[in-house]
């Protein structure tokens, strides 16, 4: 059975239903839909609000595997004071492994802006990441090994947003 994601992209939120559906049997293409909407998260001390804009695509791959991809997603993150950071582009692609155990290897490539809940001992947080980041989480969506690890390049947004 697959578990939930405990660190996601952002406009996953505003897309739950695609990323929970039961998934068809071998490969299968998604066509991406249109999201766009805004919601609330938590940073540090304060709040944001994320507000979306393009489409979202699940495709399930053989092999327990799902990419999850976001054509021409436009993401704009805004604070109480109105400051707002603005990602065009952040289009990367999530890609999913469900392991035997229960658990799932995360790998979030090209840019991505992923938010993270308060969870596993850090705190929560929104992250625009470029090239390559992964996590783990073990079958009950505690993480293993870190909060991301490889390649690419994590900013914090949170900390460029605050007061």
């Amino acid at each position: 059975m697959k578990t939930a994601i405990a660190r996601t992209l952002a406009p996953a939120a505003l897309a739950a239903a695609a990323l929970v559906a039961p998934a068809p049997a071998a490969v299968a293409a998604a066509v991406p839909g249109p999201i766009e909407g805004s919601f609330t998260v938590s940073c540090p001390g304060f709040k944001v609000v994320l507000t979306a804009e393009g489409k979202i695509g699940v495709i399930t791959l053989p092999g327990e595997r799902e990419k999850i991809i976001w054509p021409g997603l436009s993401m704009t993150v805004t604070n109480k004071e109105g400051e707002s950071v603005t990602y065009t582009g952040a289009s990367g692609v999530t890609h999913i492994q469900y392991l035997e155990d229960g658990s799932q290897l995360v790998t979030a490539t090209g840019p991505n802006l992923i938010t993270v809940p308060r969870a596993n001992g850090h705190p929560v947080g929104v992250y625009f990441t470029t090239g390559t980041v992964s996590w783990t989480l073990d079958r009950r969506g505690k993480e293993v090994g870190g909060m991301f690890t490889g390649t690419g390049t994590v900013t914090d947004v949170c900390a460029a947003l605050a007061d």
